[in-house]
């Protein structure tokens, strides 16, 4: 029975090993650095000179004229002096060369292409399915390193899913990362981007330096009106108490701000100051309780995309959102009115907004606009005192042209 589970075992072991995808690894240095074609050599003493092909020049004609017995002594005595001082140069040299320090190997240098070939390896083994052999593969894992002046371009492709990538900058110290983010993407097919964990970032991950594109920046001045639509108390008569009714207010608007553009896309970053145009005189509200819009101040984001980005011309939409806080100003009774007959209610929240506008005459750096808005609150004004109260969801709409510069 033993022998049988035995039997059963090394068959499911060898099952097992068979149903491994066997990977050969190979890791190669690679160099993207032109390269100079060598200059032809000239011959060393003692050596032909290269044979020149095609016929050879004629020798010009020499008159020979034998050396005076003088003159052979002064030549003689020349080449002999030239002699002694080139051994006496070869003798220097040779114990310059001896006496000179040579670099000494490192003991331990890592051959990076061995190095990172055999952490592949290790990471290959150890993913569920694979294994990385020596011979008889059924795929092939390779990596390409170009050097840096530190570190390696790192390129790597495998077979069995035909996927490539690429990391732009590794050092020696990284391979054991490398090795396992390139064995965990290439064989699980996913970007090597997505296999960042908190233990195998590499350096070339954090960009310290990112390039930016340059925008054109402006100040925006804008002017217009609004139409609010709210349920306020509103006088009724001199003797009669005031009754929530709903009314259109229409305030003046007056708009700073900056527009950031980039392209096909901006960013408006601005403040807004609302001012109301309708106030109900004390005489007609003895008993009070009347409010009116005084004024509201704003700030906001909004992000808009033109249509032509290039154009001298251009429609554009967008949407963002602004901070409001509404003053109002509700009468006082007539025995409660001393020097001021109003009491102030502030109310407030976030507004969100779509808008839709259209720039013209571009090409210059003073250039103009006109804008539709409508704003969308996300509250209730909802505020009180002993002279008035408010209850009241307030929407609006925007209409302005403005100057851009």
């Amino acid at each position: 029975m033993k022998a049988l589970w035995l039997a059963a075992a090394i068959l499911l072991t060898s099952n097992l090993a068979l149903a491994s995808t066997r990977i050969c690894v190979s890791v190669q240095q690679r160099s993207w650095y032109k390269t100079t074609p060598a200059a032809p050599a000239s011959a060393a003493p003692g050596q032909a000179a290269p044979a020149v092909e095609g016929p050879a020049p004629e020798a010009p004609s020499v008159k020979v004229i034998a050396p005076t017995p003088f003159a052979a002594q002064v030549q003689a005595q020349a080449e002999a002096d030239a002699q002694a001082q080139a051994e006496s140069a070869a003798s220097t040299a040779a114990q310059t060369d001896d006496v000179a320090a040579k670099p000494r190997a490192k003991k331990h240098e890592i051959d990076p292409h061995r190095y990172l070939e055999r952490m592949l390896e290790y990471e290959i083994s150890h993913e569920p399915g694979f294994s990385a052999v020596k011979a008889q593969c059924q795929q092939q894992l390779s990596v390409e390193l170009y050097p840096l002046d530190h570190g390696w371009t790192v390129f790597a492709r495998y077979s069995g899913t035909e996927r490539e990538e690429k990391v732009d900058r590794a050092e020696l110290d990284e391979f054991a990362e490398l090795a396992q983010r390139i064995a965990f993407s290439l064989l699980r097919s996913r970007p090597i981007t997505h296999t960042i964990t908190r233990e195998n970032v590499l350096r070339s991950d954090s960009e310290v330096n990112l390039r930016t594109i340059n925008g054109t920046s402006h100040l925006v001045f804008g002017m217009g009106t609004q139409a609010r639509l709210a349920r306020l108390a509103t006088a009724q008569g001199a003797a009669e108490p005031a009754a929530v009714e709903t009314r259109i207010l229409t305030p003046v608007s007056v708009q700073l701000g900056y527009r950031r553009k980039l392209r096909a896309w901006g960013l408006d970053a601005f403040t807004r100051l609302n001012l109301g145009t309708e106030n109900t005189g004390v005489h007609h509200n003895d008993l009070g309780g009347h409010v009116d819009y005084q004024w509201s101040l704003l700030a906001g984001l909004h992000f808009l995309h033109y249509l032509d980005a290039p154009g001298i011309n251009s429609f554009y939409f967008g949407g963002g959102a602004a901070f409001e806080l509404a003053f109002f100003g509700a009468i006082r009774p007539i025995e409660g009115r001393s020097r001021d007959s109003r009491d102030s209610l502030v109310g407030g929240g976030l507004n969100i907004d779509v808008l839709a506008g259209y720039e013209f005459l571009r090409a210059s750096s003073v250039h103009f606009f006109g804008q539709i808005e409508l704003n969308a609150p996300t509250y209730l004004v909802k505020t009180e005192n002993d002279s008035g109260a408010i209850n009241t969801y307030m929407p609006s709409a925007l209409a302005q042209i403005g100057i851009i510069f």
